[in-house]
C-alpha cells in the first residue's frame, strides 16, 4: 500500500508539471491573440463579407508563423499584432455588412432620388439612424440587436423619404397647391373611413383623423366584445363536453359509438390545447400557428436567410431558440420542413434555393435540437404556393417563407 500511494503522488506530480508546461506555452504563443481574432472574424463570416482585408490578415499571419519557426520571435509578435488588427477589422466590416447592407443602399438611393429636395427631414432622420447604427458597432460590435434596430429604422424612414419625395414631386410637377394636397389627404381618409364602415368624416385633416381613430376604437371594442362572446361560449361548450364525459363514466353499458364520440372530443380538447400552447409561444413577427385539419403549420416570417442563400441569418436566431419548446409539444409527430419564395427570378433556380433552405432547416432540428431523423423531412415547392401577392414588396416578404407542417400519428387500427 505505501507503494501505491507513493505512485500514485508521482503520477500527480508529473501530470502537475505537465500542465504548467502546456500553460506556459500557451502564454509565450506569441500567434495566439491573432488566432483568437481569425476566429471571431471566421465566426462573422469574413472570408466572404470582407475578403479583402482577410486575405490580408492571413498573408500577415502566416509570415508571422515563418518568422516563429525561423526563431525571430520579435518579428513574429510583431507581425501576429498586424494581423490581429486586421482580423478585428475584417471582423467589424463583416458585421457591418450583414446587419447594414440593406439599410445603406436605402439611404444612398435617396441621394439618386433627389429626397432631399422635397422631404429633407426625413433624408437627414435617415442618414443619422445609419450613422447612429454605425457608431453603435465602431463603439461596441457585440451590439448587434442595437444597431439592427437603428438600421430598420433608417430603412424606414428612407421608405418615408421617397414616398413623401415622390407625393411632393407630383404635386409640384401639375403646380398643385397646399388646397390641392389637403382635399387629396382627406379623400385618402374618406376612403379609409368607408372601407371601414363608418360614417362620412367630417372636414379638416384634423377633425377627420380624430374621427377615423375614434372610428377604429369603436370597431376594435366590438371585437374584442365578440372574441369575448366566443370565449364564453367556448366555455360552455367545454362545460358541456365535461357532462358528456361524466355521463359516459356513469354509463358502464355505454355504446362503442359514445365512448368513440367521448374519446375524439377528448382528443380535439387536447389538439386545441396544444395549439393554443404553440401559438402563445411566439410573437406575430416571429411565427403564427394555423390549423391543417388534424395537422399543424407553423409559419416561421421571422426565420429569416442571408439573400439568395441558405444559410441562416443572424436575425434568426430568436426564432430557432423557441422552436424547441414547439417541438416538445408534438413529441410523436411528423414534421415536414417546407420552404418557398416569391415569384422573382427562374422558377427552377426558385426551387432549388426552396428545397436548400428547408434542409438547412432540417439539419438544424435534427443536429441541433436531436430530432429523430426519421420524424423529419425536408421538401421545397419554389413559387408555387404564394400566400400574398407577388406584386408588390410586402406581398414578396410573406411568399419568402419556412413552414413546419406537424403531422400526429395515425392511431393504429
Amino acid at each position: 500500500m505505501p507503494m501505491i500511494r507513493r505512485s500514485a503522488h508521482t503520477a500527480l506530480a508529473l501530470l502537475a508539471t505537465a500542465l504548467m508546461a502546456v500553460a506556459a506555452h500557451a502564454a509565450d504563443d506569441p500567434l495566439q491573440a491573432a488566432r483568437t481574432a481569425r476566429q471571431a472574424a471566421l465566426d462573422a463570416e469574413a472570408p466572404r463579407l470582407a475578403t479583402a482585408t482577410w486575405q490580408q490578415a492571413e498573408q500577415r499571419l502566416q509570415a508571422a508563423g515563418r518568422r516563429l519557426e525561423k526563431g525571430d520571435a520579435k518579428a513574429a509578435a510583431k507581425g501576429s499584432e498586424d494581423a490581429r488588427q486586421l482580423y478585428a477589422a475584417a471582423e467589424l466590416t463583416a458585421i457591418k455588412a450583414a446587419l447594414l447592407t440593406v439599410a445603406r443602399e436605402r439611404v444612398l438611393a435617396l441621394k439618386t432620388a433627389g429626397t432631399a429636395r422635397f422631404a429633407p427631414r426625413s433624408t437627414a432622420r435617415a442618414q443619422e439612424l445609419l450613422r447612429s447604427a454605425e457608431t453603435t458597432l465602431d463603439a461596441d460590435r457585440s451590439q448587434v440587436a442595437a444597431a439592427t434596430d437603428l438600421a430598420q429604422q433608417a430603412t424606414r424612414e428612407a421608405a418615408q423619404a421617397q414616398a413623401l419625395a415622390r407625393l411632393l414631386r407630383a404635386a409640384d410637377a401639375r403646380d398643385a397647391t397646399l388646397e390641392d394636397l389637403a382635399l387629396e389627404w382627406q379623400a385618402t381618409l374618406d376612403r379609409a373611413a368607408a372601407a371601414a364602415g363608418l360614417e362620412a368624416l367630417p372636414p379638416g385633416p384634423d377633425a377627420a383623423g380624430a374621427a377615423l381613430a375614434a372610428g377604429v376604437g369603436t370597431l376594435k371594442e366590438r371585437a374584442d366584445q365578440q372574441a369575448e362572446e366566443l370565449r364564453q361560449r367556448a366555455m360552455q361548450v367545454a362545460g358541456m363536453e365535461e357532462e358528456i364525459r361524466d355521463l359516459d363514466a356513469q354509463l358502464a353499458g355505454a355504446s362503442d359509438a359514445r365512448r368513440s364520440l367521448a374519446a375524439r372530443l377528448d382528443a380535439d380538447e387536447h389538439a386545441r390545447s396544444q395549439f393554443d400552447r404553440l401559438a402563445g409561444m411566439f410573437p406575430p413577427d416571429q411565427a403564427v400557428a394555423l390549423r391543417q385539419g388534424d395537422s399543424v403549420v407553423l409559419r416561421l416570417p421571422g426565420l429569416g436567410f442571408t439573400s439568395g442563400t441558405t444559410r441562416l441569418a443572424p436575425a434568426a436566431k430568436p426564432v430557432l431558440e423557441r422552436l424547441a419548446g414547439a417541438l416538445a409539444l408534438y413529441p410523436g409527430a411528423h414534421i415536414s420542413v417546407e420552404g418557398h419564395t416569391d415569384s422573382s427570378g427562374n422558377s427552377a433556380a426558385n426551387q432549388r434555393l426552396s428545397q436548400g433552405r428547408a434542409e438547412a432547416v432540417r439539419d438544424y432540428l435534427v443536429r441541433q435540437l436531436q430530432v429523430a431523423p426519421g420524424r423529419v423531412s425536408a421538401v421545397g415547392y419554389g413559387d408555387t404556393r404564394p400566400v400574398a401577392s407577388n406584386a408588390n414588396a410586402e406581398g414578396r416578404r410573406q411568399n419568402r417563407r419556412i413552414e413546419l407542417l406537424f403531422t400526429p400519428p395515425q392511431p393504429a387500427s
